[in-house]
């Protein structure tokens, strides 16, 4: 049974702050070594997400891991889907519009899956959905990685947090493409009036128009689905099967870092400004549960199950309803694929204090 460190938002207080609890935890679940060099993964928010961890909740990690005598960097990677953070160069721009930057936190940024996305290692993992997934390559050459997460909603794993920001957050486009591709969609070409959206949108040009009606070349598609997305008359059809498919293979490629840094990873999850999309969103809604706390531990899945569990309760508490309704969907599938093939377990021993 693994252990996971919880600090109440409910205990915040002058002498009892955010970054008080960090300091309080760091050293329980640490693996930081003299003279490693670190890599402290984040997410740095879409630009306009207003939600994301905040950068002096990261620079206390890097104050901390520079303690233990680590030599830290602060570090995402590219996404797939058109946005401020599809190549290097945009993704640090945006961290540094976001607050995130050497002057500010006290270590560089660094882009993990290079300027193009495609910087990485590949790594057996032997899954039952995934036989190997690229991992970027900054993170794989790190000597140990504290992984900081925002738990939230997501619109296809229902909950994100320390698991997906493995499974997801740490991968090179082909990696993420590997996850997603089980939501390559097809046309309903009654359905399509030629508008051109899901054309100019994707950034694969997976997309075309043939005598007015789109169609789809799926060795290009990489199944993120901002076509379906911005498709208003219901043209674009994923799988009906995939959110649950690409939970499993979310589940299954966050060993891949996993394996990489096997005993040499610690996990911090912050659990505030609970909103249902994720800090991929370049817009911040209302939350749909109270600020919770922070948790920590060295086993992600059991970190997300006791972070899920939290918020659950916190739920129920406040008038019922659970995560599953924010999107119609189960997060325990990824966090089931996760535990089978040994990133980690979902029993957990809660410590208050």
């Amino acid at each position: 049974m693994s252990e996971v460190f919880f600090r109440s938002a409910e205990e915040i207080g002058p002498d009892n702050t955010q970054i008080d609890q960090i300091i309080d935890l760091f050293p329980r679940i640490s693996p930081v070594k003299e003279g490693d060099i670190v890599a402290i993964k984040i997410h740095p928010g879409e630009l306009g997400n207003t939600t994301y961890v905040r950068p002096v909740i990261v620079k206390t990690v890097v104050d901390l891991v520079k303690e233990a005598g680590g030599i830290p960097f602060v570090t995402d990677t590219t996404v797939l889907y058109p946005s401020k953070r599809f190549n290097g160069v945009d993704v640090l721009n945006t961290a540094a519009t976001n607050g995130f930057t050497l002057g500010t936190m006290g270590a560089p940024f660094i882009c993990a899956d290079g300027i193009h996305g495609d910087d990485s290692v590949s790594v057996d993992i032997g899954g039952e959905v995934v036989d190997s997934i690229t991992v970027a390559s900054a993170i794989a050459s790190a000597d140990s990685m504290i992984v900081i997460s925002h738990c939230k909603g997501h619109p296809a794993s229902g909950f994100g947090a320390a698991v997906k920001n493995l499974g997801m957050g740490c991968l090179d486009k082909a990696g993420k493409t590997e996850v997603h591709k089980v939501a390559r969609p097809s046309i309903d070409i009654d359905k399509c009036v030629g508008c051109r959206k899901c054309v100019n949108v994707c950034p694969w040009d997976a997309l075309s128009l043939v005598d007015g009606k789109a169609i789809i070349d799926h060795d290009l598609c990489c199944g993120e689905l901002a076509c379906f997305a911005s498709c208003n008359f219901g043209a674009i059809v994923p799988p009906a099967d995939s959110p649950e498919r690409m939970q499993e293979k979310l589940g299954e490629a966050a060993y891949g870092p996993v394996k990489l840094l096997p005993e040499k990873i610690g996990y911090i999850n912050w659990i505030f400004d609970l909103t249902p999309g994720c800090d991929c969103f370049n817009f911040s809604a209302p939350t749909f549960a109270g600020d919770i706390g922070i948790t920590a531990s060295k086993d992600p899945v059991a970190l997300d199950k006791a972070s899920l569990d939290l918020v659950n309760e916190k739920m129920k508490h406040d008038g019922g309803g659970c995560v599953n309704n924010v999107w119609g969907i189960d997060p325990m599938i990824h966090l089931e694929y996760a535990e089978k093939i040994g990133a980690g377990s979902l029993k957990y021993d809660l410590i208050r204090k």
